[in-house]
């Protein structure tokens, strides 16, 4: 079994998840598009801006995609 909640980077996120709560990072993260790690549309696409433009690439910056992968999919379209 994976813990996920172990990976979340911060401790105010966690307890935001846990309590099913926006944490403090939510309102500048927009819209979640990795759960495994809580990564954000805006992350990303800042990411995408600044040369990230591969899954692979995001991945290494943002840990995006490279849990459970469900969110793999969104990855590509948000870079098309």
């Amino acid at each position: 079994m994976v813990d996920v909640f172990s990976r979340i980077p911060a401790p105010e996120d966690r307890l935001a998840l846990l309590s099913g709560q926006q944490g403090p990072r939510g309102e500048t993260a927009g819209r979640t598009i990795c759960s495994c790690y809580g990564v954000g549309e805006k992350q990303i696409m800042q990411a995408i801006d600044e040369g990230c433009n591969t899954v692979d690439a995001l991945g290494k910056r943002l840990r995006c995609g490279t849990n459970c992968g469900s969110c793999i999919p969104e990855l590509k379209q948000l870079q098309a």
